[in-house]
């Protein structure tokens, strides 16, 4: 912002430093530098709002640094070197990579400049001797001026560096996951019997239902705790934005919505897989949720960045933004976990009918296991009914004679067979009637 020859030279230093790494660099995710001089950008202020929304950090030249520099070296007026740069860093886009490789360069670039700048200045002074400079006296030079011109105060423009800040959205959808898992194998157990009592197009509804019952649950309990977390002192520690009623509504929105969207996957696996393979669907969650949550896209190949579909990976990109304001991307993130869940609604909405039809076929049991394994166990014979239900055909042992057997025609004149017809009337209270013949 310092639009003078003392911020030219300060600038040339950095970006030929730029050069000189990129040369030597054999990785491209060194990360590298280039010159913003915006002209909307007129106060520091502008310049943290910038870095807030679009970047990893920045070095900021401030305004005055030539005028109160000359003064220093011409008048003995105190000079305070810190006020000449400006270290912008944003840790509410990712904690990991900003602590990794973005704050390490901020401030090794800061350190170099002031160096660098130092430098050059003595050397200018030595070669012009004060006694032949009229505007410079050896007995009014401030120090600090002389010996280091240039230093840099840090700021975080999106404080989020507590201490499980790395994981803390990530360790709540999965400790929620974990309390979800059994719920859904139950779901799966259990379906068997609902099939034979509920139209299937009502079973799907009632068990994505459950689903975002459940879930809200979860959520509302892993906001509760990071609330807990976070404690009275809060505010004092500046650790991020202050929980308002309205933050603590989107943060709960967000983990219902994550929770949500796992916890349909989890179902679709847990309902198509046997039990053996189960474990296979919490692995292809789990796994590229954990990288999409801790890395970042922008330091992965490109060929790895469809990670960013990843549920959990929006909504730790959401709960960060609500938290530190960092990086806001509210109308995507929330764009894409609206989509997965509606997604996955009508998928599980043909995965159960498709389970149906093999339980009805034989296809598979009641445990899920396909008919070629060695645990498969015939499941039980079901009977189509005209209202889209089944009924299954059982017989019990105590079974008497019917009155029609008793007073039909002779038994000797009748052929010899066992048959068993099932009728289904629905009026009657029992509801099945069983007919002997052949006796």
């Amino acid at each position: 912002m310092d639009h003078s020859k003392v911020s030219n030279d300060l600038v040339g230093i950095m970006l030929e430093k730029n050069e000189q790494e990129r040369d030597r660099s054999v990785s491209p995710w060194v990360p590298q530098w280039k010159m913003f001089a915006h002209r909307r950008l007129h106060s520091l202020d502008e310049c943290k709002e910038h870095v807030r929304k679009h970047e990893w950090g920045a070095i900021v030249i401030n305004k005055g640094l030539q005028t109160r520099l000359q003064r220093a070296l011409q008048q003995n007026i105190g000079y305070d070197s810190q006020k000449a740069l400006t270290v912008l860093v944003s840790t509410g886009r990712n904690p990991i990579p900003v602590s990794r490789y973005f704050q390490p360069a901020l401030d090794a670039m800061a350190q170099y400049a002031s160096h660098q700048y130092a430098q050059r200045q003595l050397t200018t002074l030595t070669q012009q001797p004060f006694a032949n400079n009229r505007n410079i006296s050896i007995d009014n030079v401030d120090p600090a001026a002389l010996i280091t011109p240039i230093w840099y105060t840090t700021i975080d423009v999106s404080p989020y560096s507590f201490g499980i800040a790395p994981i803390a959205p990530l360790f709540a959808v999965f400790v929620s996951l974990a309390c979800t898992l059994a719920t859904q194998i139950l779901i799966k157990l259990s379906s068997v019997e609902l099939y034979d009592v509920v139209n299937h197009h009502q079973l799907a509804v009632a068990l994505h239902l459950l689903m975002f019952i459940w879930s809200s649950i979860l959520g509302l309990y892993s906001t509760l705790a990071f609330l807990a977390f976070r404690g009275p002192s809060y505010s004092s520690q500046h650790l991020g934005l202050p929980i308002t009623g309205a933050r603590f509504f989107a943060i709960f929105i967000t983990f219902d919505a994550a929770i949500l969207a796992s916890s349909q996957w989890i179902f679709f696996w847990i309902t198509i897989l046997p039990p053996d393979l189960v474990p296979l669907s919490l692995i292809s969650l789990m796994v590229p949720s954990s990288a999409s949550s801790t890395v970042s896209l922008d330091l992965t190949p490109n060929g790895l960045r469809w990670i960013a579909a990843i549920p959990a990976h929006n909504s730790t990109m959401l709960f960060r933004t609500i938290t530190s304001g960092a990086y806001p991307k509210v109308a995507l993130n929330v764009g894409i976990l609206v989509a997965e869940i509606s997604f996955m609604f009508l998928v599980n909405l043909v995965i159960i009918m498709v389970r149906q039809d093999w339980l009805i076929s034989g296809f598979v049991d009641a445990a899920g296991w396909y008919r070629s394994s060695i645990f498969y166990k015939q499941p039980p014979k079901y009977v189509a009914r005209s209202d889209g239900l089944s009924r299954t055909a059982t017989m019990s042992t105590d079974v008497s004679l019917s009155t029609a057997l008793e007073e039909g025609p002779d038994i000797n004149e009748m052929p010899s067979r066992h048959t068993i017809n099932i009728m289904d009337d629905s009026e009657t209270p029992e509801g099945m009637q069983f007919t002997l013949y052949g006796l």
